[in-house]
C-alpha cells in the first residue's frame, strides 16, 4: 500500500533534483545523477501518495506488479483484503452518492473519467432533447493504460486528448488523486521523467534510446526459429496488425486504404449508406472519407459491440452496464446549427456499421468535435501485450485468444486492402464465418507472446 509523503520530502525532493540537475553532494548523490536521479525521485513519487490528495498515487491504479496496468482479479483481491485501500474512493464507486458503495466497474478493472466536450457538441436524450450538463462533460467508464512505452507514444490517454507525460501527471493527480492544490511542478516533472524509463522489454526500450538520439529506430523484432509457430506468427501480423499497428513505435498507420475503410461517409442523417454484402456476407460503406486528420483515432466497432452486450444481443465481456449517449453535432462551437445526432436511431446505421440507439462512449468525438471520430479510440503499440490483458478501452477484451477472434469475425474482413475476407468456416454455432484459422490465431499468438 503506498504512503502520503509530508512537505519535509518534497523539500527533500528539491534537494535532490538540485544535486542531480546541478552538482553537488545532495541526498542521492553523484550515484542518482549516474542513474538518472530525477526518475529515481520520479519513482517515489509514482509510488506514494502526495499531501492533499485522497490517498491514492500513481501506483494505485497502475500497479506496477501488473505491467503498470489494474488487473480485474486483483482489485476483487483488494477490496476483500482491504475496503479502505486507497483505491476504493467513492469519485470510482458505481455511484458515488449511495449510501453503501459499490465498485463492479472498479472491479471490472475500469475508472471513472469525466471528459470535456468540444464546444460543438452537447448531450440529448432519446427525444432529442439537450440533456447537457452545466460542466459539459461526460463521465465514462474506461481501462487504465500501461505507463510501459510511453516515452515514445504521445499523445495519451485512450482517446489522446493529453499531449504530455507531464501534463498526464498532472491531470491524473487533480482528476483521480484529488489532489486539492496545483501539483507541483518539481513533482511532476520527476514522475513524468521516471515514467519514460519503463518499458516492456528491452526493444521498446532501444526505440526510445535511438528516438532520444536523434536515430532512426531499430526495429527490435525478436528471435524467431525458422518453421516454428511464432515465425508463420509473424508472416500473419505483417498481413494483419501492421498495416495499422506499423513502424519501429508501433503507431504509425502503414495501409491508407485500410484506415480509410474504418471512416465511413455520413449521410445527412448521420447514416451510413452500405454497398450489397460480398459473398461472404460482409457490407461496405458505399463512401469513405480520404485523408481523414485522425489517423491513430480509428473505430473498430468495439464501444458498438459493448453496447450491444448491454442490450443482450452480443456477448457482454465487461459483466458490467456503462451510461447511454447520445451527442448533438453542430456546426461550430456556437451551437446554434444542428448537423445531427449519433448515433442515429435504428434501423439506420451509424458510423460503426451497427444499429444502435445509443453510445456508451463517444471516444475521440468528444474531443475532436468530429462526427468523423465517433466511437474511435487511440491505436496502441503491440510490444508487451501479453502482460496488459484485458483489452481495449473498456477492457471489453478479456483474453488475446478473445482478441483474436473478435478480429477474425469482425474487424479483418471490413478491411479489403489486407486481403483477409471471411472465406473459413465458423467455428461455433452461431458464430460468423472467420478470416483466421484456429491455427492461424494459434500462430498470431505465439508471435504475439514474444513481442
Amino acid at each position: 500500500m503506498t504512503t502520503r509523503i509530508c512537505a519535509a520530502t518534497l523539500s527533500l525532493v528539491a534537494t535532490a533534483l538540485a544535486a542531480c540537475s546541478g552538482g553537488g553532494d545532495g541526498p542521492l548523490g553523484e550515484g542518482a545523477e549516474a542513474l538518472g536521479g530525477q526518475a529515481i525521485v520520479g519513482k517515489v513519487l509514482f509510488d506514494d501518495a502526495l499531501p492533499d490528495t485522497n490517498g491514492r498515487s500513481c501506483a494505485t491504479c497502475h500497479v506496477e506488479d501488473e505491467h503498470t496496468t489494474l488487473v480485474p482479479a486483483s482489485v476483487t483481491a483488494r477490496l476483500h483484503q482491504d475496503p479502505h485501500d486507497p483505491l476504493f474512493n467513492a469519485i470510482d464507486a458505481d455511484d458515488p452518492a449511495a449510501a453503501s458503495l459499490q465498485f463492479a466497474h472498479l472491479q471490472a478493472g475500469l475508472v471513472r473519467v469525466n471528459v470535456a466536450m468540444a464546444d460543438n457538441l452537447d448531450l440529448v436524450d432519446e427525444n432529442g432533447v439537450v440533456v447537457t450538463g452545466p460542466e459539459r462533460t461526460v463521465a465514462l467508464w474506461r481501462a487504465v493504460p500501461t505507463v510501459e512505452n510511453t516515452a515514445y507514444t504521445a499523445p495519451y490517454q485512450l482517446d489522446g486528448r493529453v499531449a504530455t507525460l507531464h501534463e498526464q501527471a498532472t491531470q491524473a493527480l487533480l482528476n483521480h488523486s484529488q489532489m486539492s492544490v496545483a501539483p507541483p511542478a518539481l513533482a511532476v516533472s520527476a514522475i513524468a521523467a521516471f515514467e519514460r524509463t519503463v518499458f516492456s522489454g528491452p526493444a521498446a526500450a532501444a526505440v526510445a534510446e535511438a528516438l532520444a538520439e536523434g536515430e532512426d529506430p531499430p526495429d527490435g523484432q525478436p528471435p524467431l526459429h525458422p518453421g516454428s509457430d511464432a515465425a508463420a506468427g509473424k508472416v500473419l501480423y505483417d498481413q494483419a496488425c501492421r498495416p495499422c499497428h506499423g513502424g519501429a513505435t508501433g503507431i504509425h498507420l502503414l495501409d491508407e486504404a485500410a484506415h480509410d475503410m474504418l471512416f465511413p461517409e455520413l449521410n445527412a442523417d448521420g447514416s451510413v449508406t452500405l454497398t450489397q454484402p460480398d459473398p461472404d456476407g460482409t457490407q461496405y460503406p458505399a463512401h469513405v472519407l480520404h485523408n481523414h486528420h485522425g489517423d491513430r483515432y480509428l473505430n473498430l466497432g468495439i464501444a458498438g459491440g459493448t453496447y450491444l452486450g448491454q442490450v443482450g444481443a452480443f456477448p457482454n465481456f465487461t459483466g458490467v452496464d456503462f451510461p447511454r449517449y447520445r451527442v448533438r453535432f453542430y456546426t461550430d462551437g456556437s451551437r446554434t446549427k444542428k448537423l445531427f445526432d449519433l448515433p442515429p436511431l435504428p434501423p439506420a446505421i451509424g458510423p460503426n456499421l451497427t444499429a444502435q440507439a445509443f453510445s456508451v462512449d463517444p471516444g475521440r468525438a468528444l474531443i475532436s468535435g468530429d462526427p468523423a471520430d465517433f466511437e474511435a479510440f487511440d491505436t496502441p503499440q503491440l510490444r508487451g501485450i501479453k502482460d496488459t490483458a484485458p483489452y481495449f478501452h473498456d477492457n471489453s477484451g478479456p483474453d488475446l485468444p478473445t482478441v483474436l477472434d473478435i478480429y477474425s469475425r469482425f474487424i479483418l474482413p471490413q478491411l479489403p486492402s489486407l486481403h483477409l475476407p471471411r472465406a473459413l468456416p465458423p467455428e461455433g454455432p452461431g458464430l460468423p464465418p472467420e478470416s483466421l484459422s484456429p491455427t492461424q490465431k494459434s500462430q498470431l499468438l505465439a508471435y504475439l507472446n514474444l513481442i
